[in-house]
């Protein structure tokens, strides 16, 4: 429901993305910067059966050890359904394996008194598997990257999180990655090799185009270079396009870091005061915020 609402939300206007995303990928200057790769919803999306779910985590470990990248996925504990060997493989090769609340659903849609404990219920999910692979650290991320309609959730998710020593992974670099995956979905069996590829193209041009107004806002909001966390999800597109993203992110100049690095940035101790219903990165939650609503003191 709330990705049908955001999908009508973006629709409009994602042509006019593409074209111009195509554009800046041709433009595209070379850059000096850090970033820092994660993925939502594994072990993947629920519209994937078993055997696509094993391809879209196959293609995109693939993709990584090929770079030699170290990536976060976040899990969604009612996608595993008792199958275990898609996190092992995750595990096993040296990514970080975070958590989204249990059911996946959105803070701001989830009665407050269900809400902790379907996060607790996600993070439990996880605690043998991460221990059994000696994984330091608990890492949380909000569905849609929505933090709570008001400071009263916000404070209520924030004290359990802080209780159990988990932090929270935000995000500053955010692609629709969603809207083109309905594309691949729809290409999933074609053999139409110029419009898999224009897709390609297409996609990589939507991600340089983040990228730029990323490392625009972190100018305007920090006043320098930020270590970046982007966000994507463990669906088709980037099943079928991360090797080629991963090149292009490094034709580009960015070194692509390990969350623990990417975290080191003191961007991700600030104390945002973001409570609109959107689907934004970190960065630009904290430029909306609300300064009545801001710590007197902030830690950059």
């Amino acid at each position: 429901m709330n990705r049908r609402r955001i999908f009508f939300v973006f629709a409009i206007c994602i042509s006019l993305i593409c074209i111009a995303g195509e554009t800046a990928g041709k433009t595209g200057k070379k850059r000096s910067g850090q970033i820092c790769i994660t993925f939502d919803n594994l072990p993947a999306e629920r519209i994937y059966d078993k055997k696509d779910r094993n391809w879209i985590d196959d293609r995109i470990l693939t993709a990584l050890k090929k770079h030699n990248i170290k990536a976060a996925g976040f899990v969604i504990g009612d996608n595993i359904e008792g199958d275990w060997s898609i996190l092992e493989k995750w595990l096993g090769a040296g990514h970080i394996i975070g958590f989204l609340p249990y059911s996946g659903q959105d803070v701001n849609e989830v009665p407050t008194g269900y809400l902790v404990d379907d996060i607790d219920k996600g993070m439990e999910s996880l605690e043998d598997i991460t221990s059994t692979h000696q994984q330091s650290g608990r890492y949380f991320r909000y569905p849609l990257l929505r933090y709570g309609k008001n400071p009263e959730i916000r404070k209520q998710i924030e004290d359990f999180l802080t209780h159990e020593n988990v932090t929270v992974v935000h995000a500053t670099v955010v692609p629709n990655d969603f809207i083109f995956n309905l594309t691949a979905d729809k290409l999933a069996t074609s053999r139409d090799s110029t419009r898999i590829k224009e897709l390609c193209n297409e996609y990589i041009s939507h991600i340089q185009l983040c990228l730029d107004s990323a490392e625009v806002l972190a100018s305007d909001v920090m006043g320098r270079k930020v270590k970046h966390i982007m966000e994507l999800h463990a669906n088709r597109i980037n099943a079928m396009f991360l090797d080629e993203i991963m090149a292009s992110l490094i034709d580009r100049g960015y070194r692509i870091i390990s969350l623990p690095d990417a975290l080191q940035d003191k961007l991700y101790k600030y104390h945002d005061a973001y409570y609109a219903d959107q689907t934004v990165s970190f960065l630009k939650r904290i430029k909306l915020s609300d300064p009545n609503l801001l710590p007197a003191i902030e830690e950059y």
